[in-house]
């Protein structure tokens, strides 16, 4: 469970920086462009604060612990894909595969990806199954 919460003054502060992809109360996601500078600069020498507070994000406002959080996810993303892209790797609508990073994904990590969207759109329907079940049956 997220401790540290975003008051609503602070989502609205982060919303407004051009290199905030989406933030709630509880998460914030990044730009394509925000991960591959900061990345960089990481790489550079530069900690994660000072790239953070270059770009407009305010350490205070984020914490110690989501520093450190933002620093590994990017640096995750980068070793696990080659690239970036916009949002959230967890996202189930994210397909790191469809990226332009030019790295091919293996075959069986494909089929992994595509066996995942299946399972989700087969959800999917079953759900809008049962509300227009519930729709028609209430007439």
């Amino acid at each position: 469970m997220i401790k540290n919460l975003f008051t609503a003054e602070q989502v609205l502060v982060l919303r407004e920086n051009p290199f905030t992809y989406r933030v709630d109360q509880a998460r914030l996601a990044f730009t394509k462009e925000f991960k591959e500078l900061f990345y960089s600069e990481y790489q550079a020498g530069m900690p994660p604060r000072q790239i953070l507070e270059k770009y407009g994000y305010d350490p205070a406002v984020l914490g110690q612990r989501r520093v450190w959080g933002i620093s590994g996810h990017i640096r995750e993303q980068y070793n696990k894909y080659g690239g970036f892209h916009d949002g959230s790797v967890s996202s189930s609508r994210a397909n790191p595969a469809s990226s332009d990073s030019g790295m091919p994904v293996s075959g069986k990590e494909e089929l992994k990806q595509l066996r995942h969207e299946v399972d989700y759109l087969k959800q999917e329907v079953a759900f809008l199954k049962k509300i227009s079940s519930i729709r028609t049956t209430r007439k």
